[in-house]
């Protein structure tokens, strides 16, 4: 099975987190992705990181460990506005 792998900048850093949690670049980035990838995160079953329009918000409470838990880290830490960024996302063989 494939692994999903985000590329991610906070400015001219640049760090790969695997959705194992795995991961690699930068070493102050990492060291503060490591961090932010121990937080807890709310997510919603309809609209993601926030409740849909008109949805009753039924939120999951994911930690680290969770199955999708770093997608839904890496989706809250790179929202619009946000320092952090998203710049590419591939597959690769674990």
């Amino acid at each position: 099975m494939q692994l999903m792998v985000f590329r991610i900048a906070f400015g001219e850093q640049v760090a790969e987190v695997g959705e194992d949690g795995s991961l690699e670049g930068h070493p102050e980035l990492v060291a503060e992705l490591r961090r932010r990838l121990a937080e807890p995160v709310t997510v919603y079953p309809r609209g993601t990181v926030a409740p849909a329009a008109g949805a009753e918000p039924a939120p999951l409470e994911l930690r680290p460990g969770d199955g999708r838990y770093v997608v839904a880290r890496i989706r809250t830490l790179c929202t619009p506005g946000s320092d952090y960024s998203v710049t590419e996302v591939e597959w690769r063989e674990p």
